[in-house]
């Protein structure tokens, strides 16, 4: 695969590019797969440790030089009951449950006594997992407290999770 580490550092007035640098600049960072997973039933969970979201996806990099970009869209449903706000987290992980740097994060619920809301989120992480074996990414979510109800509400608006192979 081209990588554009061949491309001079710097450019000047007058500088041209020879037919390698240019097919080094046109194979550099290019999608070259997209795979998708998409799952359309509300989840719950009460747990307080990471627990899969029953989403998934496997991409196997065609070199190991690629790097995996990966992009979860789901909704989060928040109830506020007796004036507990829901808080949840999310997080994009590889199969060795290891998260995905970037692809993190805390949704609060509610301020109001028995308001419901639903939020849309999206997690972006960038993996290089410098393999060409088939490797897996999934969705985990949990309840910030041992109190509340983190939920998935993907009956909603579908949720997907992405991964979308770049060349190096």
């Amino acid at each position: 695969m081209a990588t554009p580490t061949s491309l001079p550092a710097t450019f000047v007035a007058g500088n041209v590019l020879t037919a390698a640098q240019m097919n080094s600049l046109r194979g550099a960072f290019r999608i070259l797969q997209v795979v998708r997973a998409t799952d359309s039933t509300s989840r719950t969970t009460t747990s307080t440790s990471y627990v899969d979201a029953s989403i998934s996806v496997t991409i196997t990099p065609t070199a190991a030089t690629s790097d995996v970009l990966l992009v979860w869209v789901f909704n989060h449903d928040a109830t506020n009951t007796g004036g507990a706000n829901t808080r949840a987290q999310y997080q994009i992980t590889d199969s060795s449950d290891v998260a995905i740097s970037g692809a993190e994060g805390m949704l609060n619920g509610v301020l109001a006594s028995s308001v419901r809301t639903q939020h849309g989120q999206t997690l972006i992480g960038y993996d290089s997992p410098a393999t060409t074996s088939a490797t897996t990414y999934k969705g985990r979510f949990m309840a910030r407290e041992a109190s509340q109800t983190a939920t998935l509400q993907n009956n909603i608006n579908t949720g997907q999770l992405f991964a979308l192979e770049i060349s190096a």
